[in-house]
């Protein structure tokens, strides 16, 4: 996924217009993200720098044998990855919804898909979130060392300080 991430972007810096329009709107789209990257993985599947995708895949939980839906699974040289979206909007004009709001304990933050991708025995697990308007980088330490323990070895590995103010691109590794 490593190597997918200067494409996905690249793909999104593109779109400074859209993030301020969403954030102005205190606007959560995350089909909005899905149907981009359905764009971008076509093309990159196309270029052959992945071998093929599946979205709203069904993957099967070695825990108790039920079947999960991921938003992404892709093949990238040979090896299968697993990939839930989340798009988090903290401008929190209108909703309330700051940063800390995604670290909870419920259906609409990070810890949901952390612990759903838990449940499935690939090596290969990945969280992308959207962050818009990006926050603070001392605001985002805290919230990610805020995590409860048993997810806690979800890590970040990029940075809110290498992208402009407007959009973070928070890649998640399980």
């Amino acid at each position: 996924m490593e190597v997918l991430f200067p494409h996905i972007s690249r793909w999104f810096l593109d779109k400074q217009e859209h993030f301020t329009v969403f954030a102005q709107a205190d606007s959560r789209l995350e089909g909005w993200f899905k149907a981009e990257l359905l764009v971008l993985f076509n093309r990159l599947v196309a270029s052959q720098a992945i071998e093929k995708f599946e979205r709203e895949a069904k993957v099967s939980s070695p825990k108790d044998g039920r079947r999960r839906r991921v938003d992404f699974r892709l093949h990238i040289r040979g090896q299968e990855h697993l990939c839930e979206l989340k798009a988090l909007c903290i401008q929190a004009a209108r909703t309330g919804r700051d940063l800390r709001f995604y670290f909870r304990d419920n259906d609409v933050g990070l810890i949901k898909d952390f612990k759903k991708l838990d449940e499935i025995g690939s090596p290969n697990k990945w969280v992308v979130a959207f962050v818009y308007p990006a926050p603070d980088s001392k605001v985002w330490s805290n919230a990610a060392a805020s995590l409860p323990s048993t997810v806690r070895h979800w890590r970040p590995v990029t940075n809110p300080i290498d992208f402009p103010n407007w959009l973070y691109i928070a890649l998640w590794k399980g």
